[in-house]
């Protein structure tokens, strides 16, 4: 069904009606153009025509996804297409008083188009599309006012296009996305009804995707141009301006014959018609570097320049040999970028080709290995040569305690986590290694033996002054006519007195001659006293280096009197701080003498051996 349009200032009613519908072989819709007709003269003098571009169609100059619709792709850096396109259409033009047929002002129009467009960077692609009327042809409606359009060689709009990609299926992104825009120049024939009175801009967003062989897209853009009355009186406004253009397209992405299926949509925004068009396509390589093409297609609607039947018939020279395809028929050297077998490695890095989706397969393409056999795949195992255990991502855990080889102290032998996977037997906390008696639990002053009693006083004997005769505690284990002046504690033998010196000298005044004598006493009956630190300190009257270097003095003087007394050397070690580590204010009388003093550690101060 058709709206008419009627013709202004003329015998032609002004009403609009609806007219009847027309053959399928005659699938015209109304278009009327009248702005010839302005004037209210009579139909005998017929008037010029208006400047208005009739052609709708527009190619898409680099074929990417599609002869006519925009998918999103553009051409890469360096890539081009030049096509020669010859177009046909029946009924662009139709016209129609009181939903009766006047005729058709053009009923059959063709045109070649002269295409080309390049790949100036990966993103960028720039196109050019020239139309050329070669001839058109209608009925005499000169009785009605209307000039006949100039049937031979005339020039069309030409276009020229930029396209931006954004987004692009090829980066690993999910769409192909672009935008463009089109610009029609008024320089063709007004005779010939291929010419706008103004400049014609088609700014577009373009989207597509790869699904398997199939492409779809939308191509969405508005067309802007001059407006034009077309008709015009007190009942009726016709006219052209603002279209809404929408097109999609499903199309093939095989290799050899590929077919397309395109829908293009015009909406007004001015008081005009509306057209639908739908036309399929297939394509056709003719050798390394050329393609044929046709297309037909219908359309509905009563938009100026919507045939009832458009056909193309093009040939494009292309720069790309062939298509790089998945499951197209080509060598991988052809395609390095593709993955012919589906296993996540381009051709080109590939050295196993035919392994096939679902295989876990290495950066070259082949199946990974396993090759110490422990079920772990040397891609994921952290010791690939080595048979190992899940649990540490296939590295070993030998003596299985836990703890894997590569952090276990003692892997040959099941331990502890606090030892670092060495052993601790009789789980005293001390590493058996250390452990003087492995089997059995101990103390660490004991060096991991078990503390005895034996002159059973309730003091054990590392901690007993007198092991062998019993005494009270408080006495340290001897009898009560033996005083003590010496206990020992886990880390250190602690004196009940001062060591006395010659002021400011090293010199040990005899009045301590009992205390050391007694601390000698302990250290020879105790050997698991293995070592004892004698540390010198002073208070802080005098210079630093000067403080040092006497409590050191002092050190060394008990030292050498305790070897006097039958300590072994090498169990005793001198060292002097000086006033390094305080144990009262040096701001009292008691503080300072409190500094001055000699210590006996069984522990090293600083975790080591000075």
């Amino acid at each position: 069904m058709t709206e008419a349009t009627p013709l202004a200032g003329s015998p032609v009613e002004t009403s609009r009606r609806v007219a009847p519908a027309r053959t399928p072989a005659a699938w015209a819709w109304v278009l009327a153009l009248a702005t010839a007709l302005l004037g209210t003269s009579a139909l005998a003098q017929p008037q010029g025509l208006p400047d208005i571009e009739l052609e709708r169609l527009t190619l898409n100059p680099s074929g990417k996804g599609s002869l006519l619709v925009g998918t999103g792709e553009v051409l890469n850096r360096g890539g081009y297409r030049f096509s020669l396109t010859g177009h046909y259409q029946k009924d662009p033009l139709v016209l129609f008083k009181d939903g009766e047929e006047l005729g058709a002002l053009v009923n059959q129009r063709v045109t070649a188009h002269l295409a080309a467009a390049y790949g100036v960077f990966n993103w960028l692609e720039l196109g050019v599309q020239v139309p050329v009327l070669l001839t058109q042809g209608g009925d005499d409606l000169t009785p009605y006012g209307l000039e006949r359009p100039a049937e031979g060689l005339a020039l069309g709009t030409p276009y020229v296009s930029a396209r931006v990609a954004l987004l692009a299926q090829a980066d690993e992104q999910p769409v192909d996305l672009a935008i463009g825009a089109q610009v029609g120049l008024p320089v063709g024939s007004a005779a010939a009804l291929a010419k706008d009175g103004s400049v014609r801009l088609i700014p577009s967003v373009m989207v597509g995707r790869r699904f398997g062989l199939l492409r779809a897209a939308l191509d969405a853009g508005l067309t802007l141009r001059s407006r034009t009355v077309l008709v015009e009186d007190e009942n009726i406004q016709d006219e052209l301006g603002k279209e809404l253009r929408l097109g999609a397209v499903l199309a093939t992405t095989n290799e050899g014959v590929r077919g397309e299926l395109n829908v293009l949509v015009s909406a007004p925004f001015e008081r005009s018609g509306n057209a639908v068009e739908a036309l399929a396509g297939v394509r056709l390589p003719l050798g390394s570097a050329f393609e044929g093409y046709a297309m037909l297609g219908a359309g509905v609607g009563d938009a100026p320049g919507t045939p009832s039947f458009r056909g193309l018939l093009g040939v494009a020279l292309v720069n790309t040999p062939f298509r790089c395809v998945a499951g197209g028929k080509h060598t991988t050297e052809q395609c390095p970028d593709l993955d012919d077998d589906n296993d996540g490695v381009a051709n080109a890095a590939d050295t196993c080709q035919g392994v096939g989706q679902g295989v876990r397969v290495d950066a070259q393409g082949c199946p990974v290995k396993d090759s110490d056999g422990d079920g772990r795949v040397d891609p994921d195992d952290r010791c690939p040569q080595v048979p190992g255990v899940e649990r540490f991502q296939g590295c070993p855990d030998t003596d299985g305690d836990g703890i894997e080889d590569s952090a276990d102290k003692c892997p040959q032998v099941p331990g502890v986590e606090q030892f670092q996977g060495c052993p601790d037997t009789d789980g005293d906390g001390i590493e058996d290694s250390s452990d003087k008696c492995p089997q059995v639990p101990g103390i660490p002053e004991l060096k991991g033996c078990p503390a005895k009693d034996t002159d059973q006083d309730t003091l054990p004997d590392h901690r007993d002054n007198c092991p062998t005769e019993p005494g009270p505690v408080s006495n340290q284990g001897c009898p009560v006519q033996q005083q003590q002046l010496v206990e020992i504690q886990r880390d250190r033998i602690e004196i009940k007195d001062k060591v006395f010196f010659d002021s400011d000298r090293a010199s040990i005044l005899p009045r301590s001659n009992p205390l050391l004598d007694q601390v000698a006493r302990i250290i020879i009956e105790h050997p698991e006293l293995e070592k004892v630190w004698i540390e010198g300190h002073t208070d802080e009257r005098g210079s630093l280096d000067y403080n040092r270097e006497l409590s050191q003095k002092r050190a060394e003087a008990v030292r050498e009197y305790l070897i006097s007394r039958g300590v072994a050397g090498n169990r005793l070690v001198a060292k002097g701080y000086g006033r390094e580590y305080p144990v009262a204010s040096n701001e009292t009388v008691e503080g300072r003498a409190a500094n001055r003093r000699v210590e006996f550690l069984t522990t090293p101060r600083e975790g080591g051996q000075p």
